[in-house]
């Protein structure tokens, strides 16, 4: 009787052994299957390849092409503008701190506008620009562009291979037009889009006011929706009652009456590379203060300077204010 009941355990007790063996080796197989469909899907889901439709080449023939891409690689790589190695070559006013206002309104005005494409010209060190999430997970692609080669190398090294859907290339500002863009994936392939956004932080202070003409013309000519840009009040000094927040439309003057005691044409008659403190909204850019969708200081945790970040939506307005431009300043 006991060798029975002990044949009996001895049997279940293998039925029992070999229902695990069969459960571990299938149970394996099968995450092992999941496993790699997961990274095939992943793989798939980023199949998508974006590409600028154009390239911005250097007129070997235009001497002040050539001499503004050479003072920007000098700026960049000798830090002029911030010789703290532990902070941005850009400049203090790209660090976290120093971009802290753009990071905090960008932000806002990606969630409520649906931005899905940005052009960033000039990009410099990108130091700021990825900590704004609807930038770091765009839905479709980010374009920074920099008139200095040594910046782009740079930017290229670090993060071409790291975000499938971040573009870095050598731009002009002034002597080409925004691009547009395209993407392809297993299925279709979609060209010539333009970009929802285009920002041109802290550069036309550092442009002579015709290249800033020429700058600000491309822009607006591009096929992009929205303009973000640098602009310093003409009295120098950031005022509640020229703010306007995102979706609130505060009013606003034409504008500003500062700008009749103004002289852009010849405190912007600079040297590429050094500094003036220009105005969107005065002769000449004539931008009017009250079409801006945002209107905010830059720097509020970084008081040295007092620009200001406008944003605009591109419209018929500003289409025919640009055409006006060769006119201006001579």
């Amino acid at each position: 009787m006991c060798r029975i009941n002990l044949l009996i355990l001895l049997a279940v007790l293998f039925f029992n052994i070999s229902i695990l063996i069969w459960y571990h080796f299938n149970n394996c197989h099968s995450i092992k299957k999941i496993t790699q469909i997961g990274i095939f899907d992943r793989s798939s889901a980023n199949s998508t390849v974006y590409y600028l439709d154009t390239q911005c080449k250097s007129n070997l023939n235009d001497s002040s092409t050539i001499n503004r891409a050479k003072e920007f690689n000098i700026i960049f790589d000798t830090r002029r503008w911030n010789d703290n190695k532990k902070e941005s070559r850009s400049g203090p006013g790209s660090t976290l701190e120093g971009a802290f206002d753009w990071i905090k309104h960008l932000q806002t005005f990606f969630q409520y506008y649906h931005i899905r494409s940005v052009a960033d010209i000039p990009c410099g060190d990108v130091s700021w620009q990825f900590s704004i999430q609807e930038i770091n997970t765009i839905e479709q692609v980010y374009f920074g562009g920099d008139i200095s080669t040594h910046v782009i190398q740079r930017n290229q090294k670090l993060y071409g291979t790291m975000h499938y859907n971040k573009l870095f290339q050598y731009w002009d500002l002034v002597s080409c037009s925004i691009p547009t863009f395209s993407y392809k994936n297993s299925t279709h392939i979609i060209q010539n889009n333009s970009f929802d956004l285009i920002i041109v932080r802290d550069a036309l202070q550092h442009m002579h006011i015709q290249n800033g003409l020429k700058a600000v013309r491309n822009v607006i000519r591009s096929g992009a929706k929205y303009f973000a840009l640098s602009s310093y009040p003409p009295n120098q000094i950031f005022s509640p009652n020229t703010s306007r927040s995102i979706n609130k439309m505060e009013p606003l003057p034409r504008k500003p009456f500062e700008c009749e005691i103004r002289n852009y044409c010849k405190t912007g008659a600079i040297k590429d590379g050094d500094f003036y403190e220009n105005n969107i909204n005065c002769y000449p850019f004539n931008f009017p203060l009250d079409k801006a969708i945002l209107v905010k200081p830059s720097h509020t945790k970084f008081m040295t300077e007092y620009d200001e970040i406008h944003i605009y939506k591109i419209d018929d307005e500003l289409k025919h204010i640009v055409e006006q431009y060769d006119n201006a300043c001579i």
